[in-house]
């Protein structure tokens, strides 16, 4: 058995995960050494992300941070993705073994953890080291996933997909309605409060401005980097166990970059259609499948986090 502060170390780090628009669309329960991650339906978007392939990313980073808390206490861990056909809203099940020594591979991560967060503002045009990006590439690939890192005419043409989609986005009042649920103002515990929101771009920049067609007048204004480090994480299959690893790959990513001092955010609003989306996969050499487009560097300045519910609030029970 769990005793009560393994579970609120294990599960406040899960809370720690990213999810589109902040919006957490998990649950918990534990049983015994096992922890569930389930779908919360109430935190999914409908429209922007109607099949859930998001919401099921963001479930699989909260696994993989369950598990680097558990390396971190001394407990190996197993994941099984969709274990129980009589319960389709358990997505991810984490077997915790007999509590060792630490685990030390995922263990130095741990206090990463509450460290990384999305970072909306301009970017230092300063490289990443052949070493840092190789360090990514592994992090990746350690969890079933790849890493594409885009040359300057590939990423020319994905600012040109952005444009497109920005646009559609501003004319789409279904999504801006969602959306306006989510973003801007002083936010509490979910959605993306606007001191996260990063600045305002003074011209067309490699940023997703989440507050585009919703008043934010209070926000500053800031020249972006014009050759930004785009990234594009891909999974060799496309369906929802494909898109829990890309979430195990995608945290594990951003943690060990948070290591090097490296921020990130991201261009998702590409792969939120299917036209758009099979464009990046083209751009990706089209042999595998595109789950999340992220802008990479040396952040320049400081910025605000989101804030996150308190475990308690999105657990079922405890066996």
């Amino acid at each position: 058995m769990l005793t009560d502060d393994e579970v609120d170390i294990l599960l406040t780090a899960a809370t720690h995960a990213p999810s589109m628009h902040n919006t957490q669309p998990w649950r918990f329960e534990v049983h015994g050494p096992v922890i569930d991650v389930l779908v919360d339906e109430e935190r999914t978007l409908p429209v922007a992300d109607p099949s859930a392939r998001a919401a099921r990313i963001g479930i699989g980073a909260a696994a993989f941070n369950v598990r680097v808390a558990a390396a971190m206490l001394g407990h190996e861990s197993r994941l099984a993705t969709d274990p129980d056909p009589a319960r389709p809203e358990v997505v991810a099940r984490l077997f915790l073994a007999d509590r060792k020594a630490p685990v030390p591979q995922l263990r130095r991560l741990y206090g990463e953890l509450s460290e990384r967060h999305t970072y909306r503002g301009p970017l230092l045009e300063h490289p990443i080291s052949p070493k840092v990006r190789q360090q990514l590439d592994n992090a990746a690939c350690a969890e079933g996933a790849q890493l594409h890192w885009l040359d300057p005419t590939a990423t020319s043409r994905l600012g040109e997909i952005l444009h497109r989609t920005d646009v559609d986005d501003l004319h789409d009042e279904d999504r801006l309605h969602e959306r306006l649920h989510w973003i801007g103002g002083d936010r509490g515990r979910d959605g993306v409060r606007e001191n996260a929101l990063g600045p305002v771009p003074v011209r067309p920049a490699f940023v997703r401005d989440l507050s585009a067609g919703l008043d934010s007048s209070q926000r500053s204004r800031a020249v972006y980097e014009t050759h930004p480090t785009i990234v594009v994480l891909s999974t060799s299959a496309d369906h929802g166990s494909a898109w829990v690893d890309a979430g195990l790959a995608l945290q594990r990513v951003l943690l060990v970059a948070t290591t090097y001092d490296l921020a990130a955010s991201f261009l998702n609003q590409v792969l939120e259609r299917p036209a758009s989306r099979f464009q990046i996969r083209d751009l990706v050499g089209g042999r595998s499948w595109p789950q999340m487009v992220i802008r990479i560097g040396y952040p320049a300045q400081p910025s605000g986090h989101t804030s996150r519910l308190q475990w308690r609030e999105s657990f079922d029970q405890w066996f």
